[in-house]
């Protein structure tokens, strides 16, 4: 065998022994299951969440908090617990605090509540208004998560 021949037939084995290295070699793109979903046919995109407002204290005897929704994240949760001896009226609106109502609740003294929004909301500002009937003291706490689905709420 002549040293071209034997060089051409190296060099083929090394080049199908790198391939068959890095072909087999780990990627970086591993996705966690608990932090991803499923979009489409073979495709997992990461959950595109948003916590908003977390834990936000709920005190006096009215409270008002504004919220963004960013483009993507029209799916809404609302959460409140109530620790005071008042029931607490949650009401959220669109764009003002008279805006377009999108969700209201009533939460019992000493209970929690969660809402979710039936469909998609508008992108923007968006309040969180809590009351009592006859503007007693107020105790709790307030959160509102942002998603791309209801699913990922």
């Amino acid at each position: 065998m002549n040293k071209s021949t034997l060089f051409v037939g190296l060099s083929a084995l090394s080049l199908v022994a790198a391939v068959t290295v890095v072909s087999a070699a780990p990627t970086n793109n591993v996705v966690d299951s608990s932090t991803a979903s499923t979009q489409g046919e073979g495709m997992i995109t990461p959950m595109a969440v948003d916590n908003e407002v977390v834990n936000s204290q709920i005190s006096g005897s009215g409270y008002t908090k504004n919220f963004n929704i960013p483009a993507n994240y029209e799916w809404v949760k609302v959460w409140v617990q109530n620790t005071s001896k008042e029931t607490l009226t949650v009401r959220v609106t669109q764009s003002t605090l008279s805006g377009t109502q999108k969700m209201s609740f009533s939460v019992a003294p000493g209970a929690s509540w969660t809402d979710y929004g039936t469909k998609p909301w508008a992108t923007g500002t968006h309040w969180v208004s809590i009351s009592t009937k006859n503007g007693g003291n107020m105790s709790g706490l307030l959160s509102v998560k942002l998603a791309n689905t209801k699913e990922e709420l």
